[in-house]
């Protein structure tokens, strides 16, 4: 059902909930002064340097940058969308939400729920199927699944048959045409509504939320297609899900994540101990699925296949993965073996053995690089360096460049300085072709003169336009403001979502503006004073300190009101109890009084 978020219900978040008592319940938190000291939990740390602020009502770790309210918090220590945070606080806490009277939203959302019905109704079809199917069974006991794997992954088996399925849920209430949207049918040439998945072993996809939202379907011979998994529907991006990410939420310590090829790989994993390893579904690594990953474990190790679709997979799987700051460790495993086929042979210790002696992705790299050259020829050499240096040139972390670069001279006899000097020649054309491009850039405009008069309120309107523009400029922002400074509940959660925005690359502001209408997240309102924001009158390059200070130096005033209050208050009591107390609020205002003064 759809819920409405606003400024009230933020409101009553803010005054009800107390950020201590919060995340005090994920966080062993001591008296530090005004505030309290923990050991941060987005981080590994041996000494304290994450700090909440009841007054203020913000967290800030000074080890990893994080930082924000109540909101921000559950969405990262829970892995949730601005949306479901919020509800998830309220919940908690007995805070009432209203429900959306948008019809739009009532229709949207009856679907998706009949959606997870139906695929839930499918996978106890074709696991009830399974159990009574001989063949189907015998296959798996041959792959060395046993019982208790098959009910912890709810395997079940498609019968060869046109439409049983879609008899079953047809008698179950629902019509042919929904199920065909939901993927589960598909309309033959005749225009009559037949099973999707026919003659194969069902692997449903859970998410984090427990509810099965699209399938895998494998043959249980050598026909084509081997796999067939479910399209994209209104609960279900195979993009956007990964196979096992339910049981790494619910099982693991997430320390660490394997990322194999397919189903059967997570499976074997699985039945050997190893609970840890995701795949993807039917595609190659995705963004995001990347970020997903990011999510739930910072230490990744890609473990494909050892051929050459396996070895291109690994080597996009890395790309995408460092663009998210991601730096993962490569598993080859010995004899050509997937993991399936290892498990079975070698067992689970010897496979944690090879997971020990995992490669960085840059020692793999260079792994491949000399596999092309023949290293006992000055030619080959020379052309074995060259494309390391390539390499390494493209490294962000210099300290790690430095350290490669010696490494490389030392094992194959090469001068440093030789490395290090087409290394500077590199940067140096990197750097002429980007001066190149500058050169085009649009010609200098007048910049927005904001009015004094609502001031504040259009700064941040004007910060999500600009936003919305350019994910440059959204990046520039996100550095220099947290979400929750944002005072317009409208603008924080257009600011929230455009992780998202930027990740579909394929979305025109107006149709993501509308979604989050749709999805009565923001007002039809709020929508039409965003875009009628003329980008033309506002040289954001120029603008932006005052813009951006604008909001800080308006948070600033409200809290510098807010401790003048509390003073007063403490002064009425006279109570020497309250001395610490007061001595801290000053110290704070003193503090703020300097931040403003510096504006």
């Amino acid at each position: 059902m759809s819920y409405i978020i606003d400024d009230n219900l933020l409101e009553e978040i803010r005054s009800t909930v107390g950020i201590y008592d919060l995340i005090s319940d994920y966080v062993d938190l001591k008296k530090n002064g005004s505030g309290y000291v923990g050991l941060c939990p987005f981080h590994n740390e041996k000494t304290p340097s994450f700090s909440v602020s009841p007054g203020k009502g913000i967290f800030h770790c000074f080890g990893c940058g994080e930082g924000g309210d109540q909101i921000t918090f559950i969405m990262k220590r829970e892995n949730l969308g601005f949306r479901e945070a919020v509800k998830y606080i309220a919940d908690k806490y007995g805070i009432e939400v209203r429900e959306g009277s948008n019809s739009f939203d009532k229709e949207l959302s009856d679907k998706r729920n009949r959606a997870y019905k139906a695929n839930k109704e499918a996978a106890t079809f074709f696991l009830n199927n399974l159990r009574n199917n001989k063949k189907a069974y015998e296959y798996l006991q041959r792959r060395n699944i046993d019982k208790n794997t098959i009910v912890a992954y709810a395997i079940g088996y498609a019968p060869d048959s046109w439409d049983s399925l879609v008899k079953h849920l047809v008698a179950k209430g629902y019509k042919e045409e929904e199920l065909e949207e939901f993927n589960l049918a598909v309309k033959s040439k005749k225009g009559t509504y037949i099973d999707r998945f026919r003659d194969r072993i069902m692997f449903p996809i859970i998410d984090t939320g427990r509810r099965v939202i699209g399938f895998g379907g494998r043959v249980l011979n050598d026909s084509l297609p081997k796999y067939l998994n479910t399209k994209d529907t209104i609960i279900f991006n195979k993009g956007k899900n990964l196979y096992n990410l339910n049981i790494i939420a619910e099982k693991t310590d997430r320390s660490k994540i394997i990322l194999v090829e397919g189903y059967m790989d997570v499976i074997s994993l699985y039945k050997s101990g190893i609970k840890y390893s995701i795949a993807s579904l039917g595609t190659a690594l995705t963004p995001n699925q990347a970020d997903l990953i990011k999510r739930y474990s910072k230490e990744v190790y890609i473990c494909y296949d050892s051929d050459n679709a396996g070895i291109k997979a690994t080597n996009r799987a890395i790309d995408i993965l460092i663009e998210k700051n991601i730096y993962p460790k490569i598993v080859t495993l010995p004899e050509n073996l997937d993991p399936d086929d290892y498990i079975k042979k070698y067992g689970k210790l010897s496979f944690e053995m090879e997971l020990s002696k995992a490669k960085t992705y840059l020692d793999y790299r260079i792994i491949k690089i000399k596999e092309n050259y023949n290293i006992e020829s000055s030619e080959g050499l020379s052309g074995f360096t060259s494309d390391v240096v390539q390499l390494l040139s493209r490294v962000k972390n210099p300290i790690e460049r430095d350290v490669y670069a010696d490494k490389i001279a030392k094992i194959y006899g090469i001068s440093k300085n030789a490395i290090l000097s087409y290394m500077k020649i590199l940067f140096e054309n990197n750097r002429a072709k980007n001066i190149k491009k500058s050169r085009f850039k649009k010609t200098e405009i007048k910049p927005v003169k904001i009015k004094k008069n609502n001031k504040r309120n259009l700064a941040e309107y004007i910060l999500i336009r600009v936003a919305l523009d350019c994910e440059r400029d959204y990046a520039y922002i996100a550095e220099n403001l947290h979400s929750h400074e944002f005072s317009n509940v409208h603008c924080r959660i257009v600011f929230e979502e455009l992780k998202e925005y930027y990740k579909l690359n394929n979305m025109s502001v107006n149709s993501f503006l509308d979604k989050l209408f749709k999805e009565n997240l923001i007002s039809e309102e709020f929508k039409n004073k965003i875009l009628k924001i003329d980008l033309n009158q506002v040289n954001f390059h120029e603008t932006k300190t005052e813009i951006i200070n604008t909001i800080k130096r308006d948070n600033l005033e409200n809290r510098r009101k807010e401790i003048l209050k509390e003073i007063e208050t403490l002064e009425l009591k006279n109570s020497d109890k309250n001395s610490n107390d007061m001595e801290e609020l000053i110290k704070e205002l003193s503090d703020i009084n300097i931040q403003i003064q510096s504006f």
